[in-house]
């Protein structure tokens, strides 16, 4: 598959690479502003990045008109759009599912990323099954008072926190029903790691993170950490020890967190799976859930 060179799909249809840059003009636009209700906002600087991340978004091409585009390679299809006046979502997604297949190798499955929630049905129908579902949840922050249960301490996080915090994570992960799958501690420690080598260095993301130290064993049993993503805070994760929730913990580090983001942000974001049982904490603190997005896959 050479990128650079047109490609012919079913239906006369051709695959035209674009650099990143000149792919973006209609990608924030077809892409990212009729879906941003599932982002709560995605900006055309992330869709660059995304774009250029990826490396391979290509117009779909009908004679010398536009009619869509999408991210394409073997084994991989994202962000799949139309361009009005054409309206055959479902032809295109069948066609490139096609072509996907044939220049992706048998034994591996074919990942369809992000698929908003309107054109999930169109996918299954076309043989994909669904990976995990997420929501993006939004709320605006605001001094607020933070109560910390007895019995325990918090503090900033710091680079020596690393490790636990990957045990944490993993532990908390692999007792929560919603997640299907977990990573390894490693890639739980370069996640860590990321944090105290990039947004540690925000000083309202540093003090918006924190780990909560359990008194009588001095073992870390809840952490949030953060990050800035398109000019607002991103929670990049929160969890608490299985051993210690149901005390309020969780609502101490959320409520930590809008307080002191209320510092120099108008708003706070997250995203979680579908089916985790922490979006009541989220919903009952006032965050407003976007519609969801599933990542699926073609066996």
């Amino acid at each position: 598959m050479n990128k650079h060179e047109p490609i012919e799909i079913e239906g006369g249809l051709r695959l035209v690479y674009q650099e990143p840059k000149e792919y973006t003009h209609y990608y924030s636009i077809y892409h990212g502003q009729k879906y941003a209700d599932s982002y709560f906002r995605r900006s055309s600087d992330t869709l660059v990045e995304v774009a250029t991340i990826f490396d391979c978004g290509y117009f779909i091409m009908e004679g010398e008109t536009i009619i869509g585009g999408v991210l394409l390679k073997p084994h991989f299809i994202s962000d799949l759009f139309v361009v009005p006046p054409y309206k055959d979502y479902e032809g295109l997604a069948s066609k490139l599912l096609n072509y996907v297949k044939k220049i992706s190798a048998i034994e591996e499955n074919i990942i369809v990323r992000e698929v908003v929630e309107e054109h999930v049905a169109t996918y299954e129908q076309l043989g994909c099954t669904i990976q995990e579902v997420n929501v993006w949840m939004i709320r605006p922050t605001e001094p607020m008072k933070t109560t910390l249960p007895e019995g325990y301490s918090s503090r900033a996080v710091t680079s020596e926190d690393a490790e636990d915090i990957a045990c944490l994570l993993m532990k908390s992960y692999s007792t929560n029903p919603a997640y299907k799958q977990i990573g390894t501690k490693e890639d739980y420690l370069l996640h860590v790691n990321e944090f105290n080598d990039v947004h540690k260095r925000n000083k309202i993301m540093d003090e918006c993170s924190r780990v909560v130290i359990d008194a009588h064993s001095n073992n870390i049993v809840g952490v949030c950490l953060h990050m800035e993503f398109e000019e607002y805070p991103l929670i990049m994760s929160l969890v608490v020890d299985p051993d210690h929730q149901k005390r309020g913990l969780g609502r101490y580090l959320l409520t930590h967190s809008i307080n002191r983001s209320s510092a120099g942000y108008p708003a706070t974001r997250l995203s979680v799976i579908e089916d985790n049982a922490a979006i009541k904490l989220y919903e009952d603190l006032g965050f407003l859930r976007s519609k969801t997005i599933s990542d699926m896959y073609l066996a």
